[in-house]
């Protein structure tokens, strides 16, 4: 009788853990299986992601010539817009010239992107192995892609270059959060359009 009693014991043992591993592998599997449904959130980056990370998130030296190819394949995953076949200028220049073509007088500009003529970088600012001025490329590639594909074509000047500033900052920062920068980025100024004036 002891013998039973200590082999039931036992059974129930080996039952519960068969059941505790059961239930813990099927666990597993019903997480691994929902991290792959687009739309399920998951707390693991998506393979593009980071391959991003990895290509773009260091500081080893990427060729400019490489790097523009490369961040514009990074919005051709993170944004909805077709990549144009042919990339933009981009030239580096006096801090002066990055004034004047974006701000008109003195200010803190370090890069503007201009309808035509592509994207004038501040001369400081080293993409090829500084994330951060990476992102601030890919901003000026951003309206680049923008202007590409007529976005926001039908609004007035001063309202369709708001709403791609915001667009163009949004994706800087989810850019900076992919390749793990700690550096956030934010478009702060308020909506300056005067109807009377814009019209």
């Amino acid at each position: 009788m002891r013998y039973l009693a200590y082999s039931s014991c036992q059974c129930l043992l080996i039952l519960s853990s068969i059941l505790i591993c059961w239930a813990l592998s099927n666990s597993v599997l019903a997480e691994e299986t929902t991290s792959r449904i687009p739309g399920v959130y998951s707390n693991y980056p998506s393979d593009g992601e980071r391959d991003l990370s990895n290509k773009l998130g260091k500081t080893h030296h990427i060729p400019m010539e490489v790097l523009i190819l490369d961040l514009l394949d990074a919005l051709d995953q993170i944004t909805k817009y077709r990549i144009p076949d042919v990339p933009p200028t981009v030239q580096k220049v006096a801090h002066s010239v990055v004034e004047q073509y974006a701000c008109q007088k003195p200010c803190a500009a370090l890069a503007v992107y201009r309808a035509g003529e592509g994207v004038y970088l501040d001369e400081s600012m080293t993409p090829e192995t500084n994330v951060f001025a990476r992102s601030v490329l890919l901003h000026e590639l951003v309206h680049y892609v923008q202007d590409m594909n007529d976005e926001l074509v039908n609004l007035k000047d001063c309202e369709r270059w708001y709403r791609r500033e915001q667009e163009a900052y949004a994706i800087q920062k989810r850019f900076l959060e992919i390749v793990g920068s700690q550096i956030r980025v934010a478009y702060s100024q308020g909506q300056a359009c005067d109807s009377d004036l814009d019209e």
